[in-house]
């Protein structure tokens, strides 16, 4: 029997503040996107894919800035993706409280998968 291969970590895209950037990955490598988020304020991240098929959402969750996270204090949602077939997409974040009106803040993301 062959000893199960490790899998490589993911690529880490982490929020500095700008309205977005570009990634290059490669196929069966997951996508880690991490940005800034305080879910006290009741706004949220919200994505956007283009063509699902190129890139699936594996995990969402959110990471406290603190080892012990105070009330109110901020942190980061982090969304994870599996790559599924090579191609170029563009993810579209939005973070607003509800569907209606304006976003505080938008980050697009252009994904490149290569074989």
């Amino acid at each position: 029997m062959t000893p199960a291969q490790p899998s490589s970590p993911a690529i880490r895209v982490i929020d500095d503040g700008s309205a977005g950037g570009s990634v290059e990955l490669p196929l069966g490598r997951a996508l880690e996107v991490g940005l800034g988020a305080n879910p006290s304020t009741g706004y949220t991240w919200r994505f956007a894919a283009g063509n699902p098929s190129l890139l699936h959402l594996k995990s969402r969750r959110f990471q406290p800035a603190a080892s012990v996270p105070l009330p109110g204090s901020g942190g980061k949602d982090l969304f994870v993706f599996e790559t599924a077939t090579p191609g170029t997409e563009q993810l579209h974040f939005e973070y607003r409280r509800s569907q209606a009106g304006e976003p505080a803040r938008t980050y697009d993301l252009r994904v490149t998968v290569v074989p």
